[in-house]
């Protein structure tokens, strides 16, 4: 079965709370894991790849997945056959396309928020296998996005003693580390994932919908997805806040360095929606190059 649709991203900008509301809607079907990972992760049996990943955080994160998978098929709420499947059979794309099991009158997607930002030649080989399929890309201000992801990963990369303990170089180095900024580099993967896919094939939607407007987002994405958009298939949790941390205030200093190296994409965002949240977001990076400018005009006056 060859997938309807994907959500590519981005991460920290809600696609949890988007896989949940899909979930609920009898026209639209998802495997029973959020993220695939088939585009963006080595072609390895994934059991031997998360135990044996050269990352430490992946391996972590690769046995928590695996018992808590195990426990929803003891409990009877998964499939053990699906499992089975993903798990231990060769990453192949018929392996990719054997997970997806729609009923009739179902269309059948999945969300991996890591592929917004893969490779163009994955981006190829995405086309290739699915030329029709519509794809979903959710936006958060790119800087604050950066700031939670490193609230999320602090833990498995810097200590459990909590964000205000981080070493300087190592926040920096991870804050300029490529695979993170990409993930917030907006216009740079539309425009990438454009090279494949026409624009009326890619839904952009932002953040602050979800907080403010989640339930006509919701309808705007099924009447996307060409599904029924009536008012009772909107699911309740729709105006579920869903992975919602209270992380401390980034400091001026950090919002200064992720501004001076994400403003290009922002402007160029800007550009191209020239909405309400893009605005915001480019007004709020350029508050932290003027906080910064003003602290270091303060400093050479009192030098």
């Amino acid at each position: 079965m060859i997938p309807d649709f994907l959500v590519i991203g981005a991460q920290k900008a809600c696609t949890t709370w988007l896989d949940r509301n899909l979930r609920g809607h009898p026209q639209i079907w998802l495997p029973p894991e959020k993220e695939i990972h088939f585009f963006d992760f080595p072609p390895l049996i994934p059991f031997y790849f998360l135990l044996f990943a050269p990352g430490r955080s992946i391996r972590h994160w690769a046995k928590n997945r695996m018992l808590r998978d195990f426990r929803k098929v003891r409990a009877g709420q998964q499939s053990l056959s699906w499992y089975v499947r993903y798990y231990f059979f060769l990453r192949t794309k018929r392996w990719y396309l054997s997970l997806f099991t729609p009923k009739n009158g179902q269309i059948a997607g999945e969300s991996t928020p890591r592929y917004s930002m893969v490779a163009e030649k994955r981006v190829a080989q995405v086309r290739a296998l699915m030329p029709n399929i519509k794809i979903i890309y959710l936006l958060r201000n790119p800087i604050d996005r950066m700031w939670s992801d490193v609230a999320m990963q602090h833990s498995a990369r810097f200590g459990h003693q909590g964000l205000h303990t981080i070493d300087e170089k190592q926040l920096v180095s991870f804050l300029q580390n490529s695979n993170h900024l990409n993930s917030s580099r907006y216009m740079k993967n539309i425009e990438q994932w454009e090279k494949f896919y026409p624009q009326s094939h890619i839904f952009v939607g932002f953040y602050e919908q979800v907080r403010d407007t989640p339930k006509q987002l919701i309808k705007t994405i099924y009447q996307f997805l060409g599904v029924d958009s009536s008012e009772q298939l909107i699911p309740a949790i729709a105006t579920t806040k869903i992975n919602v941390n209270d992380y401390p205030k980034m400091p001026d200093h950090i919002g200064y360095i992720l501004a001076m190296l994400l403003l290009d994409d922002m402007e160029k965002l800007h550009q191209r929606f020239n909405n309400q949240y893009t605005a915001e977001w480019l007004k709020s990076a350029q508050q932290y190059i003027s906080i910064e400018a003003g602290t270091k005009a303060d400093c050479a006056n009192t030098a």
